[in-house]
């Protein structure tokens, strides 16, 4: 009976993790000048993907979840990627969730081992595992010949070295409790938010590839302050300086 709900986890967990879509993981799009926040937690993910992917040889992208959202203006873009057992009936509790931004955004059913894809993994001039680079730039194409590039704008990852290994360069948030989160102030366009699990080990567990860790994650977008709004605040600290040295003086 254990071998048959293995066996069905395996098939149910490949199923879930079909070429690059964003079907279901579009946080929308926002004018950027009003406060706005979107929840999508209805999502599956690998425990290991995004920490394979931020090694020398990269990683596969079917590891790892893709979302997306546009802005039409500069707004603060606030993201948190946390652990979800609950995102389906048959979702584990664990993950240990990385992520990385990207401006752009890939082509509808792109994948590693596309013609495009793979001449383009053939100028590296290293050997990779997949077209997924979760530390900088890639490429990524479909079998209709249409490959983009997503620029790598930054990261953020729950937890140490003890889970996603030594990468160089990499810098954890110090504690493995199933929740991470970072800020970042963007131009308007059109971006790609890839989301995984970071526990780099895992991939070597046979079993790792039956596990569905729930998923939930925020984005919020904030306005960006006027120019003026800087000033005063400015002003203001700069009054208090003067106020504090005049008292300091007497």
């Amino acid at each position: 009976m254990k071998k048959m709900l293995l066996l069905a986890g395996l098939i149910a967990s490949q199923s879930a993790f079909a070429h690059v879509s964003y079907t279901g993981r579009d946080f929308g799009n926002f004018d950027g000048l009003s406060d706005q926040s979107i929840t999508i937690s209805n999502q599956v993910t690998r425990s290991f993907g995004w920490a394979d992917a931020a090694d020398a040889d990269w990683g596969d992208s079917h590891q790892v979840k893709w979302f997306t959202f546009s802005l039409a203006n500069e707004a603060l873009v606030t993201i948190s990627a946390s652990a979800f057992a609950g995102a389906t009936a048959s979702s584990l509790d664990g993950l240990l969730p990385g992520f990385s931004l990207f401006e752009g955004k890939a082509p509808p059913a792109a994948h590693d081992a596309t013609p495009v894809t793979l001449a383009y993994r053939d100028t590296l001039g290293f050997d990779t595992e997949g077209a997924l680079n979760t530390l900088g730039d890639f490429q990524i194409g479909n079998d209709a010949g249409e490959i983009n590039k997503l620029t790598f704008i930054g990261y953020a990852v729950d937890g140490t070295s003890d889970n996603f290994g030594d990468l160089p360069g990499v810098i954890g948030d110090g504690v493995a409790d199933g929740s991470v989160s970072a800020s970042f102030l963007l131009g308007a366009g059109t971006y790609t938010l890839i989301v995984g699990g970071a526990d780099y080990a895992s991939q070597n567990d046979p079993l790792s590839l039956a596990y569905n860790y729930g998923l939930s994650t925020t984005l919020s977008v904030a306005a960006v302050p006027e120019p003026s709004t800087y000033a005063m605040l400015a002003l203001g600290l700069g009054m208090l300086g003067f106020a504090a040295r005049r008292r300091t003086v007497r």
